[in-house]
């Protein structure tokens, strides 16, 4: 990037950072004027605020297309943090220059998915990054798995449409987009969910929380069954999943493979 990254500090001083024009806010009300501005291009959240976690919420629900990362994160369940809008959640002691990747690489993401849409590389149905547009921004989240070495989770979903509607493309076409808006209430804002081809979608899970594949197909489960009451048609899906190991390094297609080889319907 060629100009200064815009950078709002949320309740603490970060220093000087090279590559950034840095506002400090001391508190949550002064980041939410902030954010609402629309000067901003990261913001950088502490969890010593007095509304921890909820503070990263708060800027989330204010600004949604701010990226924001959390300091401090001694959080007993870190994936809390995530689940409220973080990119990236980083320890307290992170110095400048971990500070200063990390705003970079929450920029670069955000400037990714800004050109997804300028790429055309969006599923036009759902408004879901396709199968191109998940590579873009599953190599960015191996990059973090990678620098972390924490693995990835990734989920397929897809979609079996009943038999009698199976060749009508109009019929299929609408269950896709009721599965879209089905696992868009099951995903967290930081994961990233794609649909890969005509009737099968992915999810990355970001920020290899421990045990986020299970409640994930749990929601699932919760959230087709929801969908399925008092139907007459009712909606079916196939899960798989696999994990990206940054000790053995594969491609976004290998994980999909993998997955693929061990799909199964949720609570079978």
């Amino acid at each position: 990037m060629g100009s200064e990254l815009r950078v709002l500090a949320v309740g603490f001083d970060p220093g000087e950072l090279p590559g950034c024009r840095v506002e400090i806010a001391d508190d949550l009300l002064g980041a939410l004027a902030t954010v609402a501005d629309g000067d901003v291009d990261v913001a950088v959240v502490s969890l010593d605020l007095p509304e921890g976690v909820e503070a990263v919420r708060a800027l989330r629900e204010r600004a949604p297309a701010v990226p924001l990362l959390a300091l401090g994160a001694e959080e007993p369940d870190p994936g809390r943090v995530r689940e409220a809008g973080a990119r990236d959640a980083l320890p307290a002691d992170a110095g400048p220059d971990l500070v200063r990747r990390a705003i970079a690489y929450a920029a670069e993401l955000a400037r990714l998915e800004t050109e997804l849409d300028r790429a055309r590389i969006v599923d036009e149905r759902t408004g879901l990054p396709n199968a191109r547009g998940l590579e873009h921004l599953a190599e960015h989240h191996r990059r973090l798995a990678d620098r972390s070495g924490t693995p990835l989770h990734l989920v397929l979903i897809r979609l079996d449409p009943p038999a009698d509607r199976a060749l009508e493309p109009e019929g299929r076409e609408a269950f896709v987009a009721e599965t879209a808006e089905v696992l868009r209430g099951v995903v967290r804002g930081s994961d990233v969910l794609a649909r890969i081809d005509e009737a099968a979608f992915c999810v990355l899970l970001a920020g290899g929380v421990s045990g986020s594949e299970p409640l994930v197909l749990s929601r699932l489960v919760e959230a087709v069954a929801a969908s399925n009451a008092g139907r007459r048609e009712e909606l079916w899906l196939s899960v798989g999943t696999a994990t990206y190991d940054p000790a053995r390094p594969v491609g976004i297609d290998q994980l999909t493979e993998e997955a693929g080889r061990h799909r199964r319907r949720p609570g079978s």
